[in-house]
């Protein structure tokens, strides 16, 4: 009998992945485990939708960390993580990739499935990078599994339909922000999603100042460093946080800055 691990973010479209690969895993007979990543840096009411969608989905929740949080990785590295290079992203390296290369390693056995929502209209990258709904997959070289993507050729609004026509539980995170909000890692978050975090989690965007403050007090550099999207307006954090307590919409911020291009599944 095999088994699906289901890597669940708490986003809308793990969500719906899940469902999806929950029915296959009870119509085949198969074992079915919900996998969350702890990236030590997300929104609470994100923490209390995964458990609450475990619990309505009627299944077993597996919860990985990394071996650092968030915090003391960034005072390690003295740099908010980048998309561009690649071995600046310590983020998705440290925070994703080694806790699932460890769970994977642990549980993962021949036949059985790993599922991602990912969806590849999402990203120039990911539309290269995934080709078909199943693929052999290395995870760092060092784990094989057999990937599923379900929705690898869904586009969004056709997601949200089925989430609501399923009756699957929706995260107020959506609604406010429209992400997930499980990785506030800002590596690839454009100006206009800072700027909603700012208003709707300003306890969360708080933590995040003290992280900067602690990257700084480690920095060799005497240029303070910025996450990536706001270095490339010119603006180190603290300077924005201010800046977006004084509009009072996201007009300036709408058109500066794509989500992230990249895949943090990768």
């Amino acid at each position: 009998m095999g088994r699906i691990h289901c890597i669940f973010s708490g986003g809308k479209d793990s969500a719906l992945a899940c469902y999806i690969a929950k029915r296959v895993a009870d119509i085949r007979g198969w074992e079915f485990r919900l996998v969350h990543i702890d990236t030590t840096i997300y929104i609470k009411e994100t923490r209390e939708y995964v458990y609450r969608y475990a619990e309505w989905l009627g299944v077993e929740l597996a919860v990985i960390k990394p071996e650092r949080t968030f915090q003391e990785y960034a005072a390690k590295f003295g740099m908010w993580p980048s998309l561009y290079p690649y071995r600046f992203r310590w983020c998705m390296r440290e925070l994703k990739l080694k806790p699932t290369i460890r769970y994977l390693q642990e549980s993962y056995r021949p036949g059985d499935l790993v599922v991602l929502g990912i969806r590849g209209s999402e990203s120039r990258f990911r539309e290269k990078l995934y080709k078909q709904v199943f693929v052999d997959h290395v995870y760092g070289g060092k784990v094989k599994v057999k990937l599923w993507m379900p929705l690898l050729r869904v586009d969004d609004s056709t997601v949200m339909k089925l989430v609501r026509q399923y009756g699957i539980p929706e995260s107020p995170v959506w609604r406010k922000l429209g992400f997930s909000g499980e990785c506030l890692c800002l590596a690839g978050m454009p100006l206009h999603e800072m700027y909603l975090l700012v208003r709707y989690y300003p306890e969360e965007f708080k933590l995040i100042l003290e992280i900067d403050k602690a990257i700084n007090k480690v920095r060799k550099s005497k240029t303070p460093p910025a996450p990536f999207r706001l270095a490339q307006a010119g603006l180190t954090l603290q300077e924005f946080y201010r800046r977006a307590n004084k509009l009072k919409t996201l007009d300036a911020y709408m058109n500066y800055g794509k989500s992230c291009e990249g895949s943090c599944m990768l």
